[in-house]
């Protein structure tokens, strides 16, 4: 056990567990541009007209032209399969069958996110690696619970030079009920030998206080962002602004 200090208060703890968007990474600056780039890759693929455009922006929750993300959105709460669910459809009502506009998002989707558009937007929140440093420097286990996939989670810690500092990364795809279940905790605590009642969750959304709370973690601080701090408040144990805040 290490203690990690939050505006003067410390918490004893052997595992802190973080989500991975709007956590470790800077949402905004990250996915805006991701987001706006498969759009382009989709209308390669099929007429980008502009209802399509704003039916693709709507389903995901994201508004590009305000740099705003819905912080109750499915980008910010859902999966990356409901996320791709959801993009189907915007295609599929285009008039295309249902496996062609499967096919057309899975390609575009394969396009952006495993070529150079996601290795040069993705960003580190601010003060993520020193505080992933400090932790290990404690000796204390960090992991990240994110409702992406394991892998693709794992390439954007390497991305942000993160990886060194990250003991496990548990995904959507690791488990069998993704967040707010407490599923991706419970996998973390087994497999380094911890329990959920000696960790800290931090994340940005509902989902991540959720699964702090399901999980029976021992405290739960949300970082604002995509939701204000008065929202979070009524969710989570503590409320920062950014990790700078955790010593």
């Amino acid at each position: 056990m290490a203690t990690i200090t939050i505006d003067k208060t410390q918490y004893e703890t052997e595992l802190v567990i973080f989500d991975k968007d709007g956590t470790l990474l800077d949402f905004k600056d990250t996915w805006i541009d991701i987001i706006k780039e498969l759009i382009s890759a989709i209308g390669k693929r099929v007429s980008m007209n502009d209802t399509l455009h704003k039916r693709i922006e709507t389903a995901l929750g994201i508004f590009p032209e305000e740099r705003r993300i819905d912080g109750y959105g499915p980008l910010a709460m859902g999966t990356f399969q409901e996320c791709d669910a959801l993009l189907t459809h915007c295609v599929y009502r285009e008039g295309l069958r249902w496996d062609k506009a499967q096919t057309i998002v899975q390609k575009a989707e394969k396009e952006i996110f495993s070529g150079a558009v996601r290795e040069q937007s993705v960003r580190a929140a601010k003060g993520a690696i020193d505080l992933l440093k400090k932790l290990k420097a404690k000796g204390i286990n960090t992991a990240v619970a994110t409702n992406d996939s394991a892998d693709d989670a794992t390439q954007d810690m390497r991305r942000i030079g993160a990886l060194p500092y990250i003991d496990l990364i548990v995904g959507a795809d690791s488990v069998s009920k993704p967040k707010p279940a407490p599923d991706m905790v419970l996998e973390i605590c087994e497999k380094l030998a911890k329990s959920p009642s000696n960790a800290v969750l931090i994340g940005d959304t509902l989902m991540d206080a959720l699964l702090g709370k399901n999980a029976g973690v021992m405290l739960t601080i949300g970082v604002s962002g995509v939701l204000t701090p008065d929202i979070l408040i009524e969710h989570t144990d503590v409320v920062i602004d950014s990790l700078t805040e955790i010593a």
